[in-house]
């Protein structure tokens, strides 16, 4: 079987290039807990390059009860090289490899070993030790993807500087067609139009595109002297000459997507505000040899706007009523103008890329780039560290969501309390079932603890939750690994092939009442 028809559906998703991202990846796994396995399940089976799996336990009857990728032959085993025989089962174009060591000691003995990871998933690791990670994984820009399932709770952090999308791939992204400020070729193309003199047939085929441009331009000189539509009146006004010049509106579907679309097309252009920030970041103002190549393009598409005061044409356009001809040759006109736009946008880049001294940006990278210019984004996460510091926590932020009734956000605080309650006592609290009730009031002494220190009253955290939190022992329910897999697996691949929007920056799953949020800590 080819790769082509191997991974055929996700082809469609993310395409070559995205595939490719993936397959030359290589992913690392802290704790092949069922978690961390169902999570690198979803990794393997579209194909990522490789992985390597750190966990210095051994496979203990706990965790057959949760871990599909375990079995009773494996108890007493290094849980990392089982794990990773299991997952290499999944599909025989992914290495995999085991590194049976503890990853606390790895982390503060030999943490550079983590230098060499495209990306790392941390599951079931000690506070202290995850600052530690997260900072230094920072600064080499590495991603990290924390993910913990508690119980019925699940809890997933992206950390990572600052994360580019060339390809975010809006669910219903409106198509660029430039007829409000038509570029000069398809304004040439809506003179030539001469309705009065087609037949029936003719005249419904004409494309929507050509007759807005040519009604439009009609409109403004004959009754609105020489001005674009932009009161409702006068909106109003043009949408009735425009249905006017049907010969049956009811019978021509041309006319009617002209209607339906109406009131996007008499828009002014504008470029998303989201654009013109990245656009305006000191990064792409500030270039330098170092520069990433997004950061040198988009200083490219900054030049190109202020010339044109538009972005580079897509150079598609939409299904739409038309005989084969009058198509074909509107198609052309669009994808020639895009050429154009790509010629001259590439002769910029070159230019840049020369002035500071770098090397040649791929004709590709630039072609997709530049497709693409209405849909880059830009995601620049916090750190850890700032989170998990009380002077630089967003405490007044978390007081606003924590006063939402049944906000989730308290489970944040609650998981957060564990790990003090973990530094504490080296222990989990309700770990053995005999502790549970000792250990409700040592956790919330621990809950409280950090309220005080981000200043946030401990009236909004009841005592519900901690005791819902404490009965939990530690353990990992799979239906919760599961899901909690599944979502973390889609966030990795966002932030492997860069494209779609990754979150930003913290999800919560409660499966008490099957609710979850997003939130930026």
């Amino acid at each position: 079987m080819t790769d082509t028809e191997k991974y055929d559906r996700q082809l469609r998703l993310w395409g070559e290039e995205g595939q490719a991202r993936l397959e030359k990846s290589h992913i690392c796994l802290i704790n092949g807990t069922a978690t961390g396995t169902e999570t690198l399940k979803n990794l393997v089976l579209p194909g990522i390059g490789g992985f390597t799996v750190v966990d210095g336990n051994k496979v203990s009857a706990s965790d057959l009860g949760n871990n599909f990728f375990l079995d009773k032959s494996c108890l007493g085993l290094s849980r990392a090289l089982k794990v990773c025989e299991f997952l290499r089962e999944l599909n025989d174009r992914v290495k995999g490899s085991s590194c049976e060591e503890d990853p606390v000691h790895l982390i503060n003995e030999k943490i550079s070993f983590f230098k060499e990871f495209d990306l790392v998933i941390a599951n079931r690791l000690p506070e202290a030790a995850l600052t530690t990670l997260s900072q230094y994984l920072w600064e080499h820009n590495i991603p990290l993807v924390v993910v913990v399932s508690y119980g019925y709770i699940g809890y997933l952090r992206l950390v990572v500087p600052e994360h580019q999308i060339v390809e975010s791939k809006p669910d219903t992204p409106l198509d660029d067609l430039r007829i409000y400020n038509p570029f000069k070729e398809l304004e040439e193309m809506a003179d030539q139009l001469d309705l009065k003199s087609l037949n029936s047939q003719q005249h419904g085929h004409v494309p929507y595109i050509t007759l807005m441009v040519h009604l439009l331009k009609k409109w403004k000189v004959d009754s609105n002297g020489g001005k674009m539509p932009s009161t409702r009146d006068e909106k109003e006004s043009f949408k009735k000459f425009f249905i006017s010049n049907a010969n049956s509106f009811q019978d021509e579907e041309n006319f009617q997507e002209g209607v339906k679309g109406i009131w996007k097309v008499l828009q002014p252009y504008s470029v998303p505000s989201d654009i013109v920030a990245i656009m305006n970041d000191p990064k792409a103002a500030n270039l330098s040899s170092t520069s990433d190549d997004y950061w040198v393009m988009v200083a490219a598409l900054k030049k190109f706007h202020e010339t044109h005061q538009v972005l580079p044409l897509q150079g598609t356009i939409p299904d739409i009523t038309a005989d084969t001809i009058s198509y074909i040759n509107l198609q052309k006109i669009y994808h020639e103008k895009a050429s154009a736009d790509l010629d001259e946008f590439t002769s910029i880049v070159n230019s840049l890329v020369s002035s500071v001294g770098k090397t040649l940006i791929p004709s590709e990278m630039i072609k997709k780039f530049c497709k693409n210019v209405r849909f880059l984004n830009l995601v620049r996460y916090r750190s850890l560290v700032d989170e998990f510091t009380p002077a630089t926590a967003r405490s007044a932020y978390m007081i606003s969501e924590l006063e939402q009734p049944d906000s989730n956000l308290v489970f944040y605080i609650v998981l957060r309390a564990v790990e003090k309650f973990n530094n504490i006592y080296n222990r989990y609290p309700g770990f053995n079932d005999e502790e549970v009730d000792a250990d409700i009031p040592l956790l919330k002494s621990c809950v409280t603890s950090l309220l005080n220190d981000l200043s946030i009253p401990t009236t909004l955290v009841k005592d519900d939750y901690i005791t819902e939190i404490a009965r939990y022992g530690h353990c990992e329910l799979h239906n919760i690994a599961s899901l909690m897999g599944g979502v973390t697996s889609q966030e990795v691949i966002k932030l492997i092939t860069h494209q779609y929007v990754p979150l930003d920056n913290t999800f919560i799953f409660n499966g008490i009442n099957s609710t979850a949020n997003p939130y930026k800590l």
